[in-house]
C-alpha cells in the first residue's frame, strides 16, 4: 500500500511540469434554443490569432497556449458572434458549454443573400453592392442595408473586393467584377462565409483594398439537416422556393449536401422585368487516412437563369409615360409584353478541394476549379432607318424643341413647334414588335447586290434580336500551406494559377419574321459602299462563298474573338504576437499575360483583325502590413497599409476588341496605395468601430464604345492615365437600450475625386485613324455612382418567444451622376471661346462641364419575424421585410450622362455659322416604391 502511494506521488510530481507546459482551453459550443451542438464554428484565440473549428459534437480545443489572458471569438453563420475572456494557467481549462444565440437580423438578411447579380450591366433599379454581411458592426449594416442605393463601400467598384469560393478567387477574369451571379439563389449552400473588411489580410491571399469574402461551399460546411423555404415578394420576382439537405459528418467519413431553388415571376413596378431562374448545388466530401487527416471534396454548382432587364431613360420619357419605372426595352407583341433585353446564362462550376492536416501545427490545402457554359445578353439591332427604340431622342418632343430654338425664320419656328406637338401626341413609349414583324415579312433584298443575287426568295430581316455572348472557360488552381510555430507565430503562403479563355461573339437570337440576317458592317457599307471587301465582317467567308453570311437563328454574326489570360502568383504572410501587440506582414508577386485572338478577318482591318495580337505582359505585386494593439479586452487599435501593382483589365486593354488587335495607347499597370486606422470598442453596453482610410489609384485605363452623332459613326473613346483619390471615415455602433431593444447605427463619409486629367483618343470602328486626341479635364471632379455620405439609424427588438423586429432610417447624400468624359474636353468647349483675346462664353462652358449631384434622400425600412422551435428538433419561422415604407418614388439611385452630343448653331451668337456642342439629357434609375419580401422557412 505504501509503495502504491509512493508511486502515485512520484507520478503526480512528474505530471506537474507537463501540465505547466501544456496549458490550453477546451469547451463545447451549443445553440441557445435546444442546446444543440454546433459544428464548424470558427473559434479564434486572440491575441495569438490561433484558429480552430468545432467538431461534429461542437467541441473545440486549444493546446500549448502560453500562460496569459485570451479573448475567444466565436463566429458562425445564423448566430451572433460571441467574445469570451479566458485566463490560461498551467492546465487545460474546460469552459464547458458556450451558448450562441440565433442572429435574428441575419435571418432577415438571408431573405436576399446571394439573390442578385453585381456585374457590369446597370439593368436593375438597385442591386446590393455586396451580398455578404460581416460580423463587423459597420460592415454588417453597410453591405446590406445601404444596397438599396447602389452603395459601394469606400467608393470602390466591385473589382476591388476579392470574392473567394472554397479558397479560389472568382472575380471575373476579364472585368474583375464580383461573381455573385454564378451562384445566385443558392442561399443555403453559400451562407457560410468568412469576411474581412478594408485592408485586412486572410488565409487565402494578401488581398486588395476592398475586403475579402471566402464562401465555404462544401458538404462539411453546411449546417446538418433539412431546410425548405418559400418567398413571396414584389421587387425583383414574385416567388422563390428552395430546398436543401446536408448530412453532416457520417460515421463512415462521408458527408454530402444538396440544394435546389427556383425564382419566378415579374415585378410590380417595372414592365418586362422578370425572373425565370433555377439553381442547383451538390457536394460530397470524404475523410481519408488512418488518422482521418485527409479530406477530399467535390462540389458542382450553377444558377441557370433568364432575366428580363430594365434600361435607364430620361426624365422626359418618364414624365410622358407617367412613371419613373418606364422601361424602353418593352412593348406588346400579339397582346403580350416582350422585353428585348434578356440575360440568359448557365455557367456551371466544378471544384475539387483537398485538405491535409500534416500534424497539429501544419496544414496543406489545395483546390482546383473549372467554369464553363454560356452567358448571353440580348438587344435590338437593325440595318436601315432610325433607331427603333421608343425613347430614341429623335422621337421625343425635346428634339424638335431644340430644332425650334435654332430656327432663324418664323416658318421654321412654327414647323418645329408643330412637330413637337405631334411627337407628344403620337408617342406611346412602347416597343412596336408587330411593326418589326410586318417590315421583315415584306422586306426584299436589292437585286443589284450580291445579297439579292444569292438570296433567292428569302426575305431579309431589317430588325432582329441579337445576343451578345461572353462565354468563359476558366480554370483555377491554388495550393496553400500554413504552419504554427512553438512561439505562437504562424506563416501561411501559397501559389495561384489561372487560365482563362473567354469567347466574345454575337449571334442571331430572333429574326422577327424574316428568313435571314445579311451579316455585313452597316457603317462601313454606308461610308465605303464601293469597296465590297471593306464591309465584310468575315472576309474569308466572303472569299469562299462570294457573299456575306445569310445568318439564321443561332448563327454567329458581327464579331468573334477570344480574350486570353494567364495569371500566376506566389504569396506568403507571417503572423506574430507579443502580448498586446500583433502584426501580420505579407507579400505577393505575380505575372499576368493577355492577348486577343481574332477568329474572323474583318474587311476593314485585313492585317490586324485575325489571329493573335501582341501579348501584353505585366509584373504584379502586393505588399501589405496589418498591425494591432490591444489596450484591454474592450479597446484595440489597428493600422493597415498596402501597396499594389496590378495588370489592367482586358476590357480596357484594346481600343476596339470587336474589330481589331489595336492596344489602347498609354496602357500601363495600375498602381494603388492604401492606408487605414481603426479603433474598436467592445463593452457589454456598447460595441463600436471607427475607421479612417486613404487610397490613391494611379494609371487606370478605360474604353467606352458608343454611337457618336457628331461623327455619324460608332466610336471608341479610350482613356489612359486616370488617377483617383479616396478618403473618409466609417463608424458603426451597437448599443443595448432596454428589454431586448438595441440601437444600431452606421455612418460612411467620404471624398472620392479624380486627381488627374487623363489622355484620350477617339477612334471609329470603321476607320483606323484617330478622330480626336485630347485630354479629359476632370481633375477635382467627383467619382460617380455611389453616395459619398450614407447614414443608418435603427432600432432592433428581440423579444421573448423568438420574436424579432427592426425599424431603420437610411440617409444618403452626395451621389454624383456617371459622367460623359467628352463633355470635359477642350474639343467640346473650344467653340465657346471667341475672339482673338480668348474671351469665352463662361456660362455655356460651365454648363457643358457641370457634374450633376443628387440631393439628400431618406428611406425608411422595417422588418418583423418569429421562430417556433418544435420539440427542439424542428424550426418553423418567417421574416417579413418592407422597404421604402413611405413609397417615395422620386429617389434617384444612379444613372449616366449619355455619350451622345448635339452639334448645332446658336442664331443669337455673334457668329451664327459656328457650331457648338450641346449636352443630351441624362438618363436615370429610380428606387422602387414600397416593396415587401416575405420568407417562410422550415428546417430540422
Amino acid at each position: 500500500m505504501k509503495m502504491r502511494i509512493l508511486l502515485l506521488s512520484l507520478l503526480t510530481l512528474f505530471s506537474v511540469p507537463a501540465l505547466a507546459q501544456d496549458g490550453g482551453i477546451t469547451g463545447k459550443v451549443v445553440s441557445r434554443d435546444g442546446r444543440v451542438a454546433l459544428s464548424n464554428v470558427k473559434v479564434v484565440a486572440e491575441p495569438s490569432g490561433i484558429t480552430v473549428e468545432t467538431d461534429a459534437e461542437g467541441r473545440f480545443t486549444f493546446e500549448n497556449l502560453p500562460k496569459g489572458d485570451y479573448e475567444l471569438k466565436f463566429e458562425t453563420s445564423d448566430y451572433e458572434p460571441l467574445n469570451l475572456r479566458v485566463r490560461v494557467d498551467k492546465i487545460v481549462k474546460d469552459i464547458r458549454s458556450v451558448i450562441l444565440a440565433p442572429d435574428m437580423q441575419q435571418m432577415i438578411d438571408d431573405s436576399v443573400f446571394a439573390e442578385f447579380d453585381t456585374d457590369t450591366e446597370s439593368d436593375a433599379q438597385s442591386m446590393p453592392s455586396s451580398l455578404s454581411a460581416s460580423k463587423d458592426v459597420f460592415s454588417n449594416i453597410a453591405s446590406y442595408k445601404f444596397s438599396e442605393m447602389r452603395f459601394n463601400v469606400r467608393g470602390y467598384d466591385s473589382p476591388y473586393s476579392d470574392i473567394y469560393l472554397n479558397g479560389i478567387r472568382f472575380n471575373d477574369a476579364m472585368t474583375g467584377y464580383g461573381p455573385w451571379s454564378l451562384w445566385t439563389g443558392l442561399n443555403d449552400a453559400t451562407r457560410n462565409q468568412e469576411n474581412v473588411a478594408g485592408l485586412t489580410a486572410t488565409d487565402f491571399g494578401v488581398g486588395g483594398i476592398g475586403g475579402m469574402t471566402n464562401i465555404n461551399a462544401r458538404a462539411s460546411q453546411m449546417r446538418k439537416g433539412f431546410r425548405a423555404s418559400v418567398v413571396n415578394a414584389n421587387s425583383m420576382y414574385r416567388f422563390r422556393a428552395m430546398v436543401s439537405y446536408a448530412s453532416g459528418a457520417l460515421d463512415n467519413g462521408w458527408s454530402y449536401a444538396l440544394s435546389f431553388s427556383t425564382r419566378q415571376g415579374g415585378n410590380s413596378y417595372v414592365d418586362g422585368v422578370y425572373y425565370n431562374t433555377y439553381a442547383y448545388f451538390g457536394s460530397v466530401e470524404k475523410l481519408l487516412g488512418y488518422r482521418q487527416n485527409h479530406r477530399l471534396g467535390l462540389t458542382v454548382m450553377a444558377a441557370p437563369s433568364e432575366r428580363g432587364a430594365q434600361q435607364a431613360s430620361t426624365d422626359e420619357a418618364y414624365h410622358m409615360f407617367g412613371s419613373n419605372y418606364y422601361n424602353p426595352n418593352v412593348g406588346y407583341q400579339n397582346g403580350k409584353l416582350r422585353n428585348s433585353r434578356v440575360r440568359n446564362t448557365h455557367e456551371p462550376i466544378v471544384m475539387l478541394t483537398y485538405y491535409w492536416d500534416i500534424d497539429d501545427a501544419t496544414r496543406l490545402s489545395a483546390a482546383t476549379s473549372l467554369r464553363f457554359g454560356y452567358n448571353g445578353y440580348s438587344a435590338l439591332t437593325w440595318k436601315d432607318g432610325a433607331d427603333p427604340r421608343p425613347d430614341y431622342y429623335r422621337y421625343m418632343p425635346s428634339y424638335f424643341l431644340f430644332k425650334w430654338a435654332q430656327s432663324e425664320t418664323l416658318e421654321a419656328t412654327e414647323s418645329w413647334l408643330a412637330a413637337a406637338e405631334r411627337a407628344r401626341d403620337e408617342w406611346s413609349g412602347w416597343m412596336d414588335w408587330d411593326k418589326f414583324y410586318r417590315q421583315n415579312y415584306t422586306n426584299t433584298p436589292d437585286p443589284g447586290t450580291s445579297e439579292g443575287k444569292y438570296a433567292g426568295n428569302m426575305r431579309p430581316s431589317n430588325t432582329i434580336i441579337e445576343e451578345r455572348h461572353t462565354d468563359q472557360l476558366d480554370y483555377n488552381f491554388v495550393a496553400n500551406v500554413s504552419h504554427m510555430f512553438r512561439n505562437g507565430s504562424r506563416i501561411v503562403g501559397g501559389v495561384k494559377l489561372r487560365i482563362n479563355r473567354t469567347e466574345y461573339y454575337d449571334e442571331v437570337k430572333d429574326l422577327l419574321g424574316g428568313d435571314y440576317w445579311y451579316d455585313i458592317d452597316k457603317f462601313a457599307l454606308r461610308d465605303m459602299g464601293s469597296d465590297i471587301l471593306a464591309y465584310q465582317n468575315d472576309l474569308e467567308y466572303y472569299v469562299k462563298n462570294g457573299h456575306a453570311k445569310f445568318a439564321k437563328e443561332g448563327d454567329k454574326i458581327s464579331y468573334d474573338y477570344y480574350a486570353n489570360l494567364r495569371e500566376a502568383e506566389i504569396w506568403a504572410m507571417y503572423d506574430i504576437s507579443f502580448r498586446a501587440f500583433s502584426m501580420n506582414v505579407g507579400g505577393e508577386a505575380g505575372y499576368s499575360s493577355m492577348w486577343r485572338d481574332g477568329r474572323w478577318r474583318k474587311g476593314l482591318f485585313i492585317g490586324n483583325s485575325y489571329g493573335n495580337s501582341e501579348k501584353l505582359d505585366y509584373f504584379t505585386y502586393r505588399v501589405k502590413g496589418n498591425f494591432d494593439y490591444r489596450f484591454s479586452g474592450a479597446h484595440s487599435l489597428s493600422a493597415n497599409v498596402t501597396m499594389i501593382q496590378d495588370a489592367p483589365k482586358f476590357q480596357s486593354a484594346f481600343v476596339s476588341a470587336r474589330t481589331r488587335n489595336q492596344v489602347t495607347p498609354g496602357l500601363s499597370s495600375e498602381k494603388i496605395f492604401g492606408a487605414e486606422l481603426t479603433y474598436n470598442l467592445n463593452l457589454p453596453y456598447i460595441r463600436a468601430r471607427l475607421s479612417g482610410f486613404y487610397t490613391q489609384m494611379s494609371d487606370l485605363s478605360k474604353v467606352i464604345s458608343f454611337y457618336d452623332d457628331t461623327e455619324s459613326a460608332f466610336v471608341n473613346f479610350a482613356m489612359s492615365g486616370i488617377d483617383k483619390r479616396y478618403y473618409g471615415l466609417e463608424l458603426g455602433v451597437q448599443v443595448p437600450i432596454w428589454n431586448g431593444i438595441s440601437f444600431n447605427g452606421a455612418l460612411s463619409w467620404g471624398n472620392y475625386q479624380y486627381t488627374s486629367n487623363p489622355d484620350f483618343i477617339s477612334i471609329a470602328d470603321n476607320r483606323a485613324e484617330v478622330l480626336v486626341k485630347d485630354k479629359v479635364y476632370w481633375k477635382d471632379f467627383h467619382v460617380e455612382s455611389t453616395p459619398q455620405f450614407a447614414a443608418n439609424v435603427g432600432l432592433n427588438y428581440r423579444g421573448p418567444h423568438n420574436w424579432f423586429a427592426s425599424f431603420d432610417c437610411n440617409i444618403y447624400n452626395d451621389l454624383y451622376l456617371s459622367m460623359n468624359p467628352f463633355y470635359r474636353t477642350g474639343t467640346a468647349v473650344e467653340s465657346y471661346i471667341t475672339g482673338n483675346d480668348g474671351a469665352s462664353d463662361l456660362n455655356a462652358i460651365k454648363e457643358i462641364r457641370r457634374q450633376e449631384r443628387f440631393g439628400a434622400y431618406a428611406v425608411f425600412n422595417a422588418s418583423l419575424g418569429k421562430n417556433w422551435y418544435i420539440h427542439r428538433n424542428y424550426t418553423l419561422g418567417f421574416s417579413l421585410e418592407v422597404k421604402n415604407i413611405f413609397n417615395n418614388q422620386e429617389i434617384r439611385t444612379g444613372g449616366y450622362e449619355q455619350m451622345r452630343m448635339y452639334k448645332g448653331r446658336i442664331p443669337t451668337s455673334s457668329d451664327p455659322s459656328v457650331t457648338h456642342y450641346f449636352r443630351f439629357p441624362s438618363k436615370y434609375f429610380y428606387m422602387l416604391g414600397t416593396t415587401y419580401y416575405l420568407n417562410v422557412y422550415f428546417r430540422f
